[in-house]
């Protein structure tokens, strides 16, 4: 008797459905996907405890009838393609055929569909692999999927699925790229009853990533265009300035289909390396358009990894293409004698002249004032900022010549022995006098669920107010210093978990010398800030106040010094 035998048709349908279905996201991913090569202008996506007991879809797409509804449900059946061809000329997010068969083969699967030419739908039940009865039912038009209990038939999948908020911080990650890529679709996400966010489907890209990302990167968006040779490029960006420590904010289309390509996202990451600080990702929604035949998304399962022709030429062109975006906004003048001599750059250059009127954008804490604080150092006390040198350095005089301070050294080194005496204040909560709202990214809002408790007993006063919204009414006293313009401490916490950093990682969770340290170098002013002439009289006022303000805790310098005599020698005058 024969050891090999055909495997049956359920058991190889459960094997296929790990290519397919890996976790929770990979459920919604196929079925919005369906959606949307269905036409669906409405899609409803509802998670309960992250996807594990319920993951439902419902839009108003085209609707399938009894037939179609049956035979969606089998392996290999299709409507998308007929030959392989097929697939050069297809401009469906779908093709292969696997997804409902693979979904429906691990979980309790209840579809209702509905034609638009039909006066009733139906509803048709498949439990493990096991096809029901097709029965009647009144619905709406369109399709609604319902998976509950997945993975219920195979325990070392189950087991390997993360905690509710780590699956539902996937699937908020995943559906921004579909939300961005299909603008004119109004998409919704809700965990159990609470709506999360939803876009409205005007077709407007900038207003998907307002109502994902907030206005603060919203209302710096720079539109980038190409076109030529049968390439087409076109999205946003935004300024190097605004970046993150994840790449979250990113996405990149290719015949608007979302994908993963490394040499693609490197040449546009490429674009802004010099002016990005190091371990930072900056934002970029880009969709780039070739001829169908020259792109194969059968390259793998999830359809995310596609084969492109011309990929390093391509990947040319988008690098041009945010440069020259980068470069046309850029808020520094373009060098020229001619400008030199008749124009003063507006944004690496800050003299004190320009400064008398412009208010600081943020300000140094009462306790830390002079008057408060004893000095140690006269000499920084003494010292008078002149100007700030490429956003990075801060140029003053002083009793014994011209010093030169790394605006971030000497930020970290002031929060890192500010955070060292703060260390027992870290869990009195500080109210604030304006409290204000941040707004979180699909990451961080997973985070924030899973972490809230902790917020609340470390001393943070916050409440959710709709969406992934959170209100923020006081923070622990010894973080009060933090930096509020972009969400302040609540967002550096959160990106630092949304990155994978364990809990104890993080400045709040601090207990020795290196968290400290850690903190003060995420909390400190970065390069490439314009400071205001009396933010950088405060950080000079602040260094006099610490133990020692010749370095930052991790061992770099905060102070280059130059005397009068060191001068007068190199431009060879006797005094």
């Amino acid at each position: 008797m024969s050891r090999i035998h055909i495997l049956d048709p359920l058991v190889a349908d459960q094997i296929a459905a790990g290519e397919v279905v890996e976790r929770p996201a990979s459920v919604v991913k196929e079925l919005v996907e369906n959606s949307l090569d269905a036409m669906a202008k409405h899609i409803d996506v509802q998670i309960d405890d992250g996807g594990r007991q319920l993951i439902a879809v419902q839009d108003d797409g085209l609707g399938m009838d009894g037939e179609d509804l049956v035979l969606s449900v089998r392996r290999h059946a299709t409507s998308k393609i007929k030959v392989l061809d097929d697939l050069t000329r297809s401009m469906t997010l779908g093709f292969r055929g696997e997804a409902l068969a693979a979904i429906s083969a691990v979980s309790h699967t209840h579809l209702f569909s509905r034609p638009h030419d039909q006066s009733y739908g139906f509803h048709l039940v498949v439990d493990g692999g096991n096809i029901g009865e097709l029965v009647p039912t009144a619905m709406a038009e369109g399709t609604v999927i319902r998976v509950e209990e997945l993975f219920f038939n195979v325990p070392a999948r189950l087991k390997a699925i993360k905690s509710a908020h780590a699956e539902l911080g996937a699937i908020q990650q995943l559906l921004q790229h579909y939300a961005i890529g299909y603008a004119d679709v109004a998409i919704t996400l809700r965990d159990g009853e609470k709506i999360l966010w939803h876009t409205i489907g005007n077709g407007q890209v900038q207003d998907v990533i307002l109502q994902l990302f907030g206005s603060e990167i919203a209302d710096s968006l720079l539109p980038v265009h190409y076109e030529q040779e049968g390439l087409v490029i076109h999205g946003f960006i935004c300024p190097a300035m605004k970046n993150r420590g994840t790449r979250q904010g990113q996405s990149l289309y290719i015949n608007r289909r979302w994908v993963n390509n490394w040499v693609l996202r490197n040449a546009i990451e490429e674009a802004f390396r010099p002016h990005l600080p190091e371990r930072r990702y900056p934002y970029f929604w880009l969709f780039i358009t070739v001829d169908g035949s020259e792109v194969d998304p059968n390259a793998h399962p999830t359809k995310s990894e596609v084969r492109l022709d011309h990929e390093r030429f391509i990947a040319g062109k988008l690098y041009h293409a945010v440069q020259d975006s980068l470069a046309a906004h850029s808020p520094s003048e373009p060098l020229s004698l001619a400008a030199a001599e008749t124009e003063k750059p507006s944004q690496l250059y800050v003299s004190w002249q320009d400064s008398e009127s412009l208010e600081p954008s943020w300000r140094w804490p009462s306790e830390m004032d002079a008057d408060a604080v004893p000095v140690l150092h006269d000499e920084y006390k003494a010292l008078i900022p002149l100007a700030q040198w490429q956003a990075k350095y801060i140029i003053a005089q002083g009793p014994l010549g011209l010093y030169l301070i790394d605006q971030h050294a000497a930020h970290e080194r002031v929060y890192y022995e500010q955070f060292r005496r703060k260390g027992q204040e870290i869990l009195v909560a500080q109210p604030l006098l304006i409290p204000y709202t941040y707004t979180c990214l699909p990451g961080e809002w997973a985070k924030w669920r899973e972490y809230r408790d902790m917020f609340l007993e470390m001393g943070f006063d916050i409440t959710e107010v709709g969406g992934t919204t959170l209100m923020v009414r006081a923070i622990p006293q010894g973080l009060m210093n933090s930096p509020s313009d972009s969400g302040g401490i609540i967002r550096t916490v959160l990106e630092s978990l949304a990155d994978g950093l364990h809990h104890h990682d993080h400045p709040i969770f601090w207990t020795q010398e290196t968290q400290y340290a850690l903190a003060a170098c995420k909390a400190a002013v970065k390069a490439y800030r314009v400071l205001t002439m009396e933010e950088m009289q405060a950080l000079l006022d602040m260094m006099a106040t610490v133990d020692d303000p010749r370095g930052c805790p991790h061992g770099r310098p905060t102070t280059l010094h130059l005397t009068l005599e060191e001068v007068d020698r190199r431009f060879g005058r006797k005094g």
